[in-house]
């Protein structure tokens, strides 16, 4: 292996690993600890802290997907073929496209839901708050999953079974 990639590969293995566990996090810590607050206590947690981990959740993906670019690039040479070819191949593959469609869900998805958090008129934040709390309640348990999907695929790819 290169040595410019070895770094390259443990930043994308960092990113992701902590992009996973702050899926963790959402999933099993704040959003049980939103259902225990009130209306004007779940939209103080929702604009003060929601918005940091959805900027968090952008950015590691980001990373992950660019650094992920970066060592297909390296290992296949172009030679896209290879993917499609062997075990490794379709396991980063599938992995690959998974992680770059939450990545883009991150940037597009998310943006809107910012939106909702932070309405221009006053009197629409307690239903655009109830609105992302439902939303809350859902997308972060289809991200666990996806993720921890792309976790097991790349870790077959690496090593197989």
């Amino acid at each position: 292996m290169n040595d410019l990639m070895i770094p390259i590969r443990y930043l994308h293995v960092l990113s992701a690993a902590i992009w996973l566990g702050e899926v963790v996090v959402i999933n099993f810590i704040m959003i049980p600890i939103l259902t225990k607050y009130d209306k004007e206590g779940k939209s103080e947690i929702l604009v003060n802290i929601f918005p940091k981990l959805f900027k968090m959740a952008s950015i590691l993906s980001a990373i992950t997907v660019i650094t992920g670019a970066i060592l297909l690039w390296f290992y296949t040479k172009y030679n896209f073929e290879i993917l499609l070819s062997s075990r490794w191949g379709l396991s980063i593959l599938i992995g690959g496209l998974l992680g770059l469609l939450l990545t883009l869900f991150h940037f597009f998805l998310e943006n809107k839901l910012l939106k909702l958090l932070l309405p221009k008129e006053a009197n629409d934040i307690e239903k655009n708050h109830t609105l992302v709390y439902s939303r809350l309640k859902i997308i972060p348990r289809i991200g666990l999953v996806v993720i921890t999907s792309i976790f097991f695929l790349m870790m077959f790819a690496e090593r197989g079974i």
